[in-house]
């Protein structure tokens, strides 16, 4: 279902993947190699078809997402800083989406579960909120107004992975760690 980014060669494969993605969608690129949890999501064909990024996710008024909007600045985050998360380079390739979407959430909710994050801060495109509030009924809310951000209008959100991972029947999307049997599941850190 996915394979940890550990060494040079899986970081250049996971780039590659969010690249093409954001160069699709005519997003602005932003390349990082700071601290961060990287996944390359698998299909059951055993082919790399997206990405997601895990961040400390820091308090500074400076830290990039802050400046787009101030999470920073939100009660609940602000008392709790080491229990939350950005969420970041989240992407699948155009040929590849639809069912590979459950794959990538569910390794959303794995790392939640495994890293007790109680919630969760990110930039995300209007169409994939409405598709996660709506479709997989995800505990997230908008916390502020819809944001022209490096090519599109995204919507600044606080996801709550608790409600996801305490009561993973509620989710029938929701795929087990060890649902494939020939996938790559390493060890969260």
């Amino acid at each position: 279902m996915y394979i940890k980014v550990d060494s040079l060669a899986l970081f250049n494969q996971f780039n590659n993947i969010w690249i093409e993605c954001w160069l699709e969608k005519g997003y602005g690129l932003e390349m990082e190699d700071g601290p961060a949890d990287r996944y390359i999501i698998i299909d059951s064909k055993e082919q790399k078809v997206g990405t997601i990024e895990f961040k400390p996710y820091l308090l500074e008024p400076n830290n990039n997402i802050n400046t787009v909007y101030p999470f920073h600045q939100i009660e609940s985050i602000n008392n709790n800083p080491e229990s939350v998360i950005e969420i970041d380079k989240v992407a699948i390739l155009k040929q590849f989406r639809g069912k590979n979407l459950e794959r990538l959430l569910s390794v959303f909710v794995h790392y939640s579960e495994q890293h007790e994050i109680s919630c969760c801060v990110a930039l995300l495109e209007r169409a994939f909120y409405k598709t996660l509030r709506m479709i997989y009924k995800f505990p997230l809310e908008s916390v502020g107004e819809q944001i022209y951000y490096k090519g599109d209008y995204v919507i600044p959100a606080v996801i709550y992975p608790e409600d996801l991972y305490q009561h993973k029947e509620k989710y029938p999307w929701l795929l087990n760690s060890n649902q494939d049997e020939h996938k790559k599941n390493y060890i969260l850190r």
